[in-house]
């Protein structure tokens, strides 16, 4: 952690580091093993190779990075089914999907391979159309590389600053003007809707 540098500062300061095993950025960089997901149907009861074995948050059994076989039938197991089909399970049935929301198309694409495919020939044929799918419901490699992106800029960067290394500037950006965030023409009859974006 500390450096061997003449001009380092007391207890070489200036060129420590902050590791990546202080944070999450490590364990999503790190592989569990190399046959990690993978769905054995013929092993015993324990799912050696289950993602959600061991994992300390909710998303990380998503991680490609850290389960690198994992299979879709992880998750066509989860799917609820009735045991008789009748009007009010098909009434109910929409409580269950995500057509009401962003991920509609994913899902019906997906669901639709399966069902052309069937269940055993669908798990390894509908890989990508799922993974798509489960992606956009948990965003696991968008909060891997958010998580990446923060270690960088926040601690990294910040810390490079306070060793010297970099300017102000180079560290942090100049906040927007105001009026980048209001439309650049003006409508009197619209006036009193113009308020900066609140999303």
């Amino acid at each position: 952690m500390g450096g061997d540098s003449q001009d380092a500062g007391f207890l070489g300061w200036k060129n420590w580091r902050i590791p990546d095993e202080w944070n999450r950025v490590s364990r999503d960089r790190t592989e569990k093993s190399p046959d990690s997901g993978a769905f054995l149907v013929d092993s015993d009861c324990n799912d050696p190779t289950n993602p959600q074995r061991g994992a300390w948050f909710p998303d990380e059994q998503y991680n490609p990075v850290r389960h690198p076989q994992r299979s879709i039938a992880w998750d066509l197991m989860k799917v609820w089914q009735p045991h008789y089909k009748s009007f009010f399970t098909d009434m109910g049935a929409y409580v269950a999907s995500s057509q009401a929301g962003v991920c509609a198309k994913f899902e019906i694409q997906a669901l639709e391979c399966i069902e052309y495919y069937g269940a055993k020939q669908g798990i390894t044929a509908c890989k990508d159309w799922y993974d798509d799918y489960m992606e956009c419901t948990t965003g696991a490699k968008q909060w891997l590389r958010m998580r990446a992106m923060f270690k960088k800029r926040h601690i990294d960067n910040h810390l490079e600053y306070l060793q010297g290394k970099r300017t102000w500037d180079e560290t942090y950006e100049k906040p927007p003007k105001h009026n980048a965030f209001l439309e650049p023409w003006y409508d009197e009859s619209a006036s009193h809707l113009e308020v900066p974006m609140m999303v």
